[in-house]
């Protein structure tokens, strides 16, 4: 059975969101009028399909992605060929630029914790 639509701050909640949060999607362009209907007081409406696709870019964003890989992520959904080989790539491109950004700042903390200790044996 297919839930009723719902208006924004109900999928906010629902997804743990802001309602800016679901008006920064539509504005960035990965929520439209394929996934939005607007009542004639022009509230907005979110059916099964908008709810499923805003879980999918929550999701993505969850996991570190930018508004430009979620825009990737979003134009393979719409075409389908979002497979799970091009969904294993994204991850693993994301897991190594996480891999990088972690050892800067290992390198950073080290540097910062030398000065401290050279810092704190001069006193």
């Amino acid at each position: 059975m297919s839930r009723p639509t719902m208006l924004i701050h109900d999928v906010a909640a629902l997804l743990g969101v802001s309602t800016d949060t679901v008006r920064y999607y539509e504005r960035e362009g990965l929520l439209d009028d394929r996934h939005i209907a607007r009542r004639p007081n022009g509230y907005r409406d979110y059916g099964e399909a908008s709810i499923e696709r805003l879980r999918l870019l929550v999701q993505a964003r969850r996991s570190g992605m930018s508004i430009s890989e979620i825009k990737t992520l979003a134009e393979a959904f719409d075409e389908g060929t979002l497979t799970i080989d091009l969904q294993l790539q994204l991850l693993r491109d994301k897991l190594a630029g996480l891999d990088r950004q972690a050892h800067e700042l290992n390198v950073i903390r080290a540097a910062v914790t030398a000065k401290i200790n050279d810092l704190e044996s001069r006193r």
